[in-house]
């Protein structure tokens, strides 16, 4: 018998079964519909299904729906009228890396229901209470760092003639295997393609703009533009105690106090965060949160080129607001085509005792490994398919992260490692046509890049299958490949430094701002110390590691768990936003998962 325990008496109980999937669970619902965890019955494939159930017009019965009467069937139609028209939508957002996917729609039960990715991830509300709790509020970087791919995914809805009409921070999920921000629940977008209708429009207290709440003025993207500025304001206003909570006021509150001619009741963007935020960009939020519509900013890409302007023009000010910069005091190492930054002093600022000991002990253990660098640049050996490998020292370094940097996790404690064997490993990410001159066929999303782009749309269980092939055609030359394990991808990586990454994300790696949504051919960013390149963006990496925790303590060569159900991968691609590419990001998923964001390199044994 399904189980009954599903938060919610109107749902469908867990085990019911949808076509070709069960449900497992509801994890989301609201005034119109309930979203549901189902897993596919065949496949290994877990979605998140959306069901039309307007709770003030129909009811369920049984399993079925139908409008509570007859006066109400009309609008209830309508209703999935434009569900259906969602659908449509969605699915021609499908290829935005920023908006959920929608996957099919199928009629049953007599309603309608929705197919959509599943996206695991925490939401930006979670993130942000999260952040506060910790005394680490949002800065400038952080706050554009989520707003430039929301806009960015926005913009294409609003051109499709469609309204989001319910931003906020819960509406927005940062997605967990690459940082990416993704904007969902489209359940207010329920009008018709080009029609911005006001009918049973759904909306949240102090993100809703007055034409939302109020019979005047009219609908348009300006009424996201709001929404937008109220999760930004939002984010400044977490960091300026005591304003408690840091939520926006509810417009009506504010319109009221407009007409008497009082104070506004919600402070401005401008007062919270002045001397945390450059000034332009905390102007660009207020102008979204005017009251009148024709005096907001009118559409996403105004307000991303807005936001860029601000950052550019008060970049300097935006770099002294990162969590995590670079140690004080480096000194370039270069030679030939590789460069690094040897750390010279410790970072004082928000570590704990304990990482600064870490960091003194590392800090000659970082000085041996860029000596090592130096004269290790140009040690590369080929193989038959002039596929390059360079050589890297054995040595020690600090694995993991202080959990006080750009996007850090709770899976990225310190430790010491030691690797005790010096390897080579591939310069670049393995490419296209590496991949075919051993497979003979290419299964890349983006074959059209070149054989020199990196291989993707490749599983960690397809990988072993290239190996296995590359290792039968190399018998004869006394050399074998495999992945790398986790550790020597991140020492490798490192190349002697232990900040969040070893260079400025635009000079290093291919990201979601500068990638232009696709992969590039390799080694055309600058290499690490080591002359690797590409070890972040441009594609995340499968490793041979199971996924688990951090061992404590020091280590010596270590592996991942002996048995698991993810494989980790590593690096960040040119879907992740630039905070998400770091020398300490991990990444986990099911190793017959392919994506155009997975690819890989290997190691070089005797």
């Amino acid at each position: 018998m399904p189980s009954t325990d599903h938060g919610r008496r109107d749902a469908l109980p867990v085990g019911t079964v949808l076509r070709e999937f069960t449900i497992q669970a509801v994890i989301g619902h609201g005034g119109f519909g309930i979203v549901y965890r189902a897993g596919h019955n065949e496949l290994d494939l877990t979605v998140a299904i959306k069901e039309y159930l307007p709770v003030e017009l129909a009811v369920r019965e049984g399993a079925t729906v139908q409008p509570r009467s007859g006066t109400q069937r009309k609008d209830f139609e309508e209703g999935l009228r434009r569900f259906r028209d969602e659908a449509q939508a969605l699915i021609d957002f499908d290829s935005h890396p920023s908006i959920v996917s929608c996957r099919e729609f199928f009629r049953a039960h007599g309603t309608a229901y929705l197919v959509m990715g599943y996206e695991d991830g925490e939401s930006l509300a979670e993130v942000l209470v999260r952040r506060e709790a910790e005394g680490r509020p949002f800065t400038a970087s952080d706050l554009l760092g989520v707003m430039r791919p929301v806009l960015e995914g926005l913009e294409r809805v609003h051109a499709a003639g469609v309204l989001h009409r319910d931003i906020k921070p819960s509406n927005i999920l940062i997605r967990r295997r690459d940082g990416r921000p993704v904007l969902i629940d489209f359940g207010a977008a329920k009008q018709a393609a080009a029609r911005f209708s006001k009918s049973q429009a759904p909306y949240t207290e102090g993100y809703a703009a007055l034409e939302q709440v109020a019979d005047a003025g009219k609908l348009g993207p300006w009424t996201d533009m709001y929404g937008v500025g109220a999760v930004m304001w939002r984010m400044v206003a977490g960091g300026k105690r005591p304003w408690e909570p840091p939520n926006p006021v509810k417009v009506e509150k504010r319109s009221h106090a407009a007409l008497g001619g009082t104070e506004d009741p919600m402070p401005s963007a401008s007062e919270l965060g002045k001397g945390r935020f450059p000034l332009q960009m905390l102007e660009v939020i207020d102008r979204c949160l005017r009251l009148r519509e024709t005096e907001r900013v009118q559409a996403a890409h105004e307000l991303l080129e807005a936001l860029r302007t601000a950052s550019d023009r008060s970049r300097s000010a935006v770099s002294a607001d990162a969590e995590n910069p670079p140690a004080a005091g480096t000194v370039t190492v270069q030679q030939g085509s590789g460069a690094g930054m040897v750390p010279t002093a410790p970072v004082a600022r928000g570590v704990n005792p304990r990482a600064s000991k870490l960091v003194l002990a590392g800090l000659a253990a970082g000085l041996g490994l860029a000596l090592a660098a130096w004269w290790s640049l140009g040690s590369t050996w080929t193989n038959s398919l002039d596929m390059e490998f360079v050589w890297i020292p054995d040595g020690e370094f600090l694995m993991g992260s202080l959990g006080h940097g750009e996007g850090t996790d709770d899976d990225e404690a310190w430790h010491e490692v030691r690797i005790s064997r010096g390897f080579w490993l591939g310069k670049y990410e393995v490419t296209q046509g590496e991949w075919e001159a051993v497979m003979g066929t290419n299964p890349s999303d983006f074959s059209d890049c070149g054989p020199r782009c990196p291989v993707e749309t490749v599983s960690w269980d397809d990988v072993q299958a290239y190996i296995r092939e590359l290792n039968e055609r190399e018998s004869g030359s006394g050399y074998a490949y495999r992945l790398p394990t986790e550790a020597e991808w991140e020492y490798a990586a490192r190349a002697g430094t232990f900040g969040v990454r070893y260079g400025e994300p635009d000079e290093i790696a291919w990201h979601w701002d500068n990638s232009g949504a696709k992969t590039h051919p390799v080694g055309q960013k600058h290499a690490n110390a080591w002359g690797l390149h590409d070890m972040l963006g441009n594609v995340w990496e499968w490793t041979g590691d199971w996924y688990g925790r951090y061992p404590s303590g020091s280590v010596t060569a270590p592996r991942g768990p002996e048995s698991g159900s993810y494989r980790v991968l590593r690096g960040g691609g040119w879907g992740s936003i630039a905070r998400g590419v770091r020398s300490a990001n991990r990444n986990n998923t099911s190793p017959g998962t392919r994506s155009s964001h997975f690819g890989f390199r290997l190691v070089r044994t005797e």
